[in-house]
C-alpha cells in the first residue's frame, strides 16, 4: 500500500500513530492462535466457520490500519515496527496449517488445496527467517508486487475459511427460501473453488516475490 511521507521522504509516523501501530501488530499475533484453534476445534461447522472468518478480517484489516497509523516497520515511532511483517506472515502460515490439518483430517485434503496452500508456507518460512535476519541488520527491500501477493493470500485463505457459512448463504439467496437448500456439510464446490483459484494465483506471485526478495540487496527504505 501506498503511505504518505513529508518533505523529507519518511513516512508521517507520530508517536500516537506509532503506538497505535504497534498495538495493531501485536493484535494480529494475539488473533492468529485463537482463529488456529476456532478453525481446528470447529470447522466446517457454520458458526464456528464464520467466527473463524469474522476473526481472521479483523487481523487482517489490523496490516492496512497499522501502516496508515505508523507508517512503515522503519518509522521512527514503531518499537514493534520489525514485527509488522512477521505478524502477517504468522497469520497467514498458522491459518493455512489450520485449515491443511482439518482438511486431512475430515478426508477432504485435496492436492488443488496442499500444492499452493505448501508453497505460501515454504515461501512466508523461508522469506521470513532471512527477512528477519537481514532486517536486524541494514533492512529489507519490498517487492512491487508485495500488495498485491498479500491481498490474494488473505484473499484466498478467507474465502476458504468462510466458506460453509458463505455457502449456505449464497444458497439461500439463490434458492429463494431459507429451508430450500441444506448446507453440503463443509465446503462449497463454488466458493471452495474460487477460493482455491485465487490461493493458486497468489502461490504464483509469492514465488516470484520470494525470489526477488531473496536475490535483491538493498535497504528496506528503498520504493517499492
Amino acid at each position: 500500500m501506498t503511505i504518505s511521507t513529508n518533505k523529507t521522504g519518511e513516512p508521517n509516523s507520530t508517536e500516537t500513530g506509532g503506538a497505535l501501530a504497534d498495538a495493531l501488530t501485536l493484535v494480529r499475533f494475539a488473533l492468529t492462535p485463537i482463529i488456529m484453534l476456532v478453525i481446528m476445534k470447529g470447522w466446517p461447522n457454520i458458526e464456528m466457520a464464520l467466527l473463524a472468518s469474522a476473526l481472521f478480517i479483523v487481523a487482517a484489516i489490523t496490516d492496512f490500519f497499522d501502516d496508515y497509523f505508523g507508517g512503515t516497520e522503519n518509522a521512527i515511532h514503531r518499537k514493534f515496527g520489525l514485527f509488522d511483517d512477521i505478524a502477517d506472515i504468522v497469520l497467514v502460515v498458522g491459518t493455512l496449517a489450520a485449515m491443511l490439518y482439518v482438511t486431512q483430517k475430515s478426508g477432504m485434503l485435496a492436492w488443488t488445496f496442499l500444492i499452493p496452500a505448501g508453497v505460501i508456507i515454504l515461501r512466508e518460512l523461508i522469506v521470513g527467517v532471512v527477512k528477519g535476519y537481514e532486517m536486524t541488520k541494514s533492512g529489507w527491500p519490498e517487492t512491487r508486487f508485495g500488495d498485491l501477493k498479500n491481498g490474494l493470500v488473505m484473499l484466498g485463505t478467507c474465502m476458504l475459511v468462510a466458506s460453509p457459512w458463505l455457502t449456505t448463504w449464497i444458497d439461500r439467496i439463490m434458492a429463494g427460501d431459507k429451508n430450500a437448500m441444506e448446507i453440503y456439510g463443509s465446503t462449497s464446490p463454488y466458493v471452495w473453488l474460487i477460493g482455491e483459484g485465487v490461493l493458486w494465483f497468489a502461490a504464483i506471485v509469492s514465488v516470484f516475490t520470494g525470489v526477488k526478495l531473496l536475490t535483491t540487496k538493498a535497504v528496506a527504505n528503498d520504493v517499492k
